[in-house]
């Protein structure tokens, strides 16, 4: 597994196209995902969209949280194959194609929500410790790129970790999550509904009505004004399929059609007006890798979802962020769980038709 991952590290790094074989997928062990659950095999999907490679990461991460601002994506914490929250900014110039390091964050985190508002990036929650003995956060920290420099920004209003952030009409919108539960409890962990909205400009939280569903490892995306929330986990189900819709002027959720393949820990961006939903994990019909490599678009102009070909590498704990029309995939893992050395370096593209 480890000289696999390795190669794809070095294709992906040479810049190769991202036109993997069904070989390459078979040593991986996930042959079977291409032609799984989300209909039928790939001759029966649509493309509608063109894969491609950027070049890799530097440094291996998954778990990580991203954001874009202009050209420039931020790829913020995460872990390698040590399992250690890490405090490295990698930042990747999608025009010149380049990688740099900025300021370290202050803190290791993983699990942790990213965005980016008038030109500065926001990580919000996430875990401290290794996910075996994580401890959620309520921290926020804001970065400006202009001066290279953190801050310590108003905590989010309750601690979580594995939650969905978005931003819509400038302001950002944390989402579901994560934390330990009360003493006593069954489980030392337990999902929230929980959902708050930042205003940047006067640093300040408002706790809004909760999700219809408590969720963790959940994303989300924001069109025309209007907040989406999908998929996630509510431990023993790892594949939630319920979308709800939030909508800022009359603060209520309306729950829309339900994703056709439910999962958690994929990623999503929103192009055109469409949601686009990426990879995951917890897939009972490939037990030995546990990855999805699903794709599937939801319109709500017309409450419907469209399954895409898959991606070219199944993958869970990656991130997404959008630049033009373009959305970039960065890193995750191909095993279930994280489990070294599964860990990948990887960024692939998907550019909608």
């Amino acid at each position: 597994m480890e000289i696999v991952t390795r190669w794809l590290n070095d294709r992906a790094a040479a810049g190769r196209t991202a036109r993997w074989s069904c070989l390459l997928v078979a040593v991986l062990g996930v042959c079977q995902l291409a032609a799984s659950a989300g209909g039928g095999g790939t001759g029966a999907l649509p493309k509608e969209g063109k894969w491609d490679l950027a070049v890799a990461m530097p440094e291996p991460r998954q778990e990580m949280g991203v954001g874009a601002l202009g050209n420039t994506i931020y790829l913020i914490g995460g872990y390698g194959a040590d399992n250690i929250p890490s405090t490295l900014v990698q930042v990747y110039d999608t025009e010149g194609k380049k990688w740099r390091q900025a300021a370290a964050i202050p803190e290791g985190l993983q699990h942790l929500g990213v965005a980016a508002v008038d030109g500065k990036v926001y990580v919000v929650g996430g875990f401290y410790g290794t996910f075996g003995k994580r401890v959620a956060t309520d921290s926020v920290w804001q970065y400006d790129p202009a001066t290279d420099r953190w801050e310590r920004r108003a905590a989010l209003p309750t601690k979580r970790g594995a939650l969905a952030v978005v931003v819509a009409d400038g302001l950002i919108y944390a989402m579901g999550g994560e934390r330990s539960s009360a003493p006593g409890a069954p489980q030392p962990y337990e999902p929230v509904a929980d959902f708050a909205v930042y205003d940047s400009k006067a640093n300040k939280w408002e706790v809004l009505p909760p999700m219809r569903y408590r969720r963790d490892h959940l994303v989300a995306g924001a069109i025309g004004g209007r907040v989406y929330a999908v998929a996630g986990r509510d431990r023993p189900n790892y594949m939630l399929q319920n979308l709800e819709e939030y909508n800022p002027a009359t603060r209520t959720w309306t729950e829309r059609a339900p994703m056709p393949t439910g999962r958690s820990g994929g990623a999503a961006g929103v192009v055109n007006n469409r949601l686009y939903v990426f990879g995951g994990e917890g897939n009972p019909e490939n037990p030995s890798m546990g990855t999805f490599n699903q794709v599937e678009a939801y319109d709500p102009a017309h409450d419907a979802w469209t399954q895409l070909a898959p991606m070219p590498l199944p993958r869970h704990a990656l991130s997404a962020a959008v630049v033009g029309s373009r959305i970039y995939l960065p890193g995750g893992s191909i095993v279930q769980g994280g489990r070294a050395p599964g860990v990948t370096a990887i960024v692939d593209t998907f550019e909608p038709n």
